[in-house]
């Protein structure tokens, strides 16, 4: 497991196999505050699909997660799904990240620990080759992609980066 030390409160891990559970629980957790998760069996059925998403994606580097955990408490995470496309002019070889699974426990807000996470999908995107990021953007998170750079594209809540 990958740790880097952020502070006496916090600290960022990257995710891996070793942290799937961990991972699935923020991400069910993001789906029950947007109202997104119904039936039990609709929860189940998510939490063992993204189960099985993580395992592949996080072992082909199809996705690139951070959490953040304070006293063996996971706190925060974001994801990036990495894929490549057609290119085109601002992008020559077509490699492109979307932002998704970006959450924070509620008491956990105004810490920074998005803006943290979501700097490490940035920089392993770089190396990584990806050439524009792209997210939808929820009203509270609009805020941070603008200060981290990102701008508005024609559709409605889309924001990107270009690399």
């Amino acid at each position: 497991m990958f740790l880097i030390n952020m502070s006496n409160k916090f600290n960022i891990v990257k995710g891996s196999i070793e942290v799937i559970e961990k991972m699935v629980l923020l991400h069910l957790a993001l789906f029950e505050e947007l109202d997104k998760l119904k039936p039990l069996q609709e929860e189940h059925l998510i939490e063992t699909s993204t189960k099985e998403y993580l395992q592949k994606a996080l072992s082909n580097n199809e996705f690139i997660s951070y959490i953040a955990e304070t006293n063996s408490e996971t706190v925060s995470i974001c994801g990036i799904s990495l894929f490549k496309g057609p290119p085109y002019s601002e992008n020559s070889q077509g490699i492109e990240g979307y932002i998704l699974s970006m959450y924070t426990v509620p008491k956990y807000r105004g810490n920074g620990l998005a803006k943290r996470l979501l700097g490490n999908c940035i920089e392993i995107s770089k190396k990584s080759g990806v050439k524009r990021i792209w997210v939808h953007a929820s009203e509270d998170g609009k805020h941070l992609y603008k200060k981290m750079g990102f701008t508005y594209t024609m559709k409605n809540n889309e924001m990107e980066l270009f690399l």
